[in-house]
């Protein structure tokens, strides 16, 4: 039995994918229906136009990275790709016409359906994985069983302690630890703790992309997705002025760190930013969902950055193996070297796909992840401590590692944290991306310090955190 926890895109077409291929396989997920792939907007990022080829998506994937790319990974996954989405769509799912157009690709290449592309293809794969007969269980991932560096199994909130050679961890990224966020509220990292805790090697953790359009609708925050300015629509300060090309030549189109601060230094300096969606042709057609809350608050919205994607996580292979024979980490959890220092819009879901689909082909032949490209490994004390509410930790994360970031703010929280409570998961996440932003002396994607303005590092190196065993 192949144990799979999360039951997002990642979680759903891995479990798929096993099945078809002979495993027998089991789905474990806090809540079946949740996680982040559901909230995604915009689409799946595929080098399948005329005018295409996977090594343009390879060579806008590098660029928007900015240094950090593990050019195998980014190799392995523009490849790949196209052939994935055509076993998809070999399942059933049906795509829309037409390709859409993000911020940091130079050709349109994003594969939608509708204006809610997460949540309908994770929708049609949990109905097919029900369809198929694959075991789907509610209960929540409490702590790994490893012994000599191999996992032995695993235990559970209800179901207790299970014996198992095969774990595939997909539970998600830890960006609900913001204040600010597009994210639900089971992002808080439970799977990259409970990894870390048993010695999983984590790395990139100072790397969270904040989305820059963020609303809200009846009170709750509401993703616009970057199509929308691929499309057409622009941003404007509260004077009217298009602001964005103050900031970068591609003005709306720019890469999300570039917006998102952007938009941060138009509040900083007393504006109110909002997104004009009238020059957008065919609205209705082409955003569906999205013109019903129109409808009732118009084509001119107020939006804010909000943190919407964390980068770092386990460090895996292209084959989604750990550092711990018979651990998989993939999708969000997981830090392939795909994204760099900023991930390119609408290759997550590439991601969780090429590497949910593909792993069949691995699964019983280990090679495990070796690391060369680490710039520091630092060992983190699991130490006990002061208790912190969830609220304080997203207030804390939100003022000293939001979207602007200096060595003051960040010494005070690695302060923080470090006499707080460590078998608090959201705790220890937070502690290990406060303290790789601390370390990263540079500004580089994602990762902005006011005090290190520039890009000094050398590129493709990493700091690595691994859990202290004295």
């Amino acid at each position: 039995m192949i144990y799979i926890f999360g039951s997002g895109l990642a979680g759903l077409s891995a479990a798929i994918s096993l099945h078809k291929s002979g495993y027998k396989v089991t789905v474990i997920s806090k809540k079946i229906d949740g996680g982040s792939s559901y909230w995604a907007k915009g689409g799946i990022a595929a080098a399948v136009g005329n005018d295409d080829s996977p090594e343009l998506h390879l060579s806008d994937t590098l660029k928007v990275g900015d240094g950090l790319c593990d050019v195998k990974s980014v190799d392995y996954v523009t490849r790949e790709i196209r052939y994935v989405v055509s076993a998809v769509e070999k399942w059933g799912f049906r795509f829309d016409e037409g390709l859409r157009l993000e911020g940091g690709h130079s050709k349109r290449r994003v594969l939608h359906k509708t204006d809610e592309t997460g949540r309908e293809i994770t929708s049609f794969l949990l109905n097919l994985a029900k369809k198929e007969g694959i075991n789907l269980v509610e209960d929540k991932l409490l702590a790994l069983k490893v012994k000599d560096c191999k996992v032995v199994g695993f235990v559970t909130e209800k179901g207790g302690s299970f014996d198992a050679e095969k774990v595939v961890l997909a539970t998600g990224g830890y960006g609900y630890l913001f204040k600010f966020t597009s994210n639900p509220s089971t992002n808080v990292g439970d799977g990259i703790a409970i990894a870390f805790r048993t010695g999983a090697l984590v790395s990139d953790m100072e790397f969270v992309q904040f989305h820059p359009t963020v609303t809200t609708f009846d009170g709750k925050a509401y993703l616009l997705t970057e199509t929308l300015r691929g499309e057409g629509a622009i941003l404007l300060n509260e004077k009217g002025e298009r602001f964005a090309f103050n900031y970068h030549s591609k003005g709306e189109l720019a890469p999300r760190d570039v917006l998102s601060r952007a938009i941060y230094d138009q509040y900083k300096k007393g504006h109110i930013v909002y997104i004009d969606l009238s020059p957008i042709e065919d609205f209705d057609e082409k955003f569906p969902v999205l013109s019903e809350y129109i409808k009732r608050y118009g084509k001119k919205l107020q939006v804010f950055p909000g943190a919407h994607y964390t980068i770092g996580g386990i460090r895996i292979n292209v084959r989604g193996e750990t550092n711990i024979k018979g651990l998989y980490a993939i999708g969000e959890i997981s830090d392939s070297g795909l994204h760099g220092a900023n991930r390119l819009a609408s290759n997550s879901l590439a991601e969780d796909l090429v590497y949910g689909v593909n792993l069949p082909i691995y699964i019983d032949n280990w090679e495990g992840v070796s690391v060369n490209d680490a710039k520091e490994t630092v060992e983190v004390k699991l130490n006990d401590g002061n208790s912190l509410s969830l609220d304080e930790i997203r207030e804390y994360n939100w003022n000293y590692l939001g979207i602007v970031r200096n060595g003051e703010g960040l010494s005070k929280l690695v302060k923080v944290y470090e006499t707080a409570d460590l078998n608090d998961n959201a705790t220890l996440v937070s502690l290990l991306s406060a303290k790789g932003a601390l370390l990263r002396t540079e500004s580089r994607g994602t990762h902005y310090r006011e005090d290190y303005p520039n890009k000094s590092w050398e590129d493709g190196k990493r700091i690595y955190f691994v859990v202290s065993r004295n």
